[in-house]
């Protein structure tokens, strides 16, 4: 029942407006701040959003996105994955998409993933660093979530991972690409990439105002490196259940 109320409610929307204006209700602190940012700016948000994989599943920004009407731009390098993104954001034509990964060259890369389904829960786990895969796979997240519908899994272990190549552009060429000259919030969701890629930021040019980025891929010693290295540009640190929101004052 739950799904389906789901499922019709993200079906019109006039009727996800509704929702999410007058009774849907934020529980988690990444919600709630973003609930709150939303409104006392009235939707006038500019975003780029890293590792936006399909647009929907565990994404914190698309009841937003769409609820409030936000204009920016997003990021996915998986090219299957992409086109279940255009599919999600169909008729915005406030929004950009890019299907690039973002590292501090451009050119091409690998990129790990799970080898065996491109359920949604599985297309959010794709990484420059195979490690972070394979922690999951060895945690037996993959392995609970495969039986949960009923997936087949390889016998063969090695076969859980792939390999997609694909292609890679830095932050900056997208933001000159776009003209970009303000930046609200930056997300970011490169499973335990996420430092690297904010070590790209150009803050000579820009300096988004709210950076979220995952962090519970990251050792205590990167955590603390990369709280320091924003500190350092002006940001104040709001921990928030293994992500992390970085805001300028």
């Amino acid at each position: 029942m739950k799904e389906m109320f789901r499922k019709i409610v993200y079906k019109y929307d006039i009727l996800f407006r509704l929702y999410y204006n007058f009774i849907y209700k934020p529980l988690d602190k990444i919600s709630i701040f973003l609930d709150d940012l939303s409104r006392s700016k009235k939707g006038k948000i500019f975003f780029i959003q890293v590792g936006a994989n399909d647009g929907n599943w565990g994404d914190k920004i698309y009841k937003f996105i769409r609820r409030d009407n936000w204009n920016g731009i997003l990021i996915e390098p998986q090219k299957v994955i992409f086109k279940r993104l255009l599919n999600n954001y169909k008729k915005r034509n406030n929004l950009f998409f890019e299907n690039v990964a973002i590292d501090s060259t451009e050119g091409e890369r690998n990129l790990y993933k799970i080898g065996f389904t491109d359920s949604p829960w599985a297309s959010g786990i794709s990484s420059f660093i195979k490690n972070d895969v394979q922690k999951l796979i060895d945690a037996g997240y993959i392995e609970k979530m495969a039986n949960a519908e009923s997936i087949d899994l390889p016998s063969d272990k090695a076969e859980w991972i792939s390999e997609e190549k694909v292609k890679v552009q830095t932050l900056k060429n997208i933001i000159d690409k776009y003209r970009v000259n303000k930046i609200d919030l930056l997300v970011i969701d490169a499973e335990g990439y996420d430092f690297e890629i904010i070590k790209t930021i150009p803050f000579e040019q820009i300096k988004p105002t709210i950076i979220i980025y995952e962090n519970s891929h990251f050792s205590e010693d990167i955590k603390k490196n990369c709280q320091n290295f924003l500190i350092n540009f002006g940001y104040k640190i709001i921990p928030a259940e293994g992500n992390t929101v970085a805001e300028l004052v």
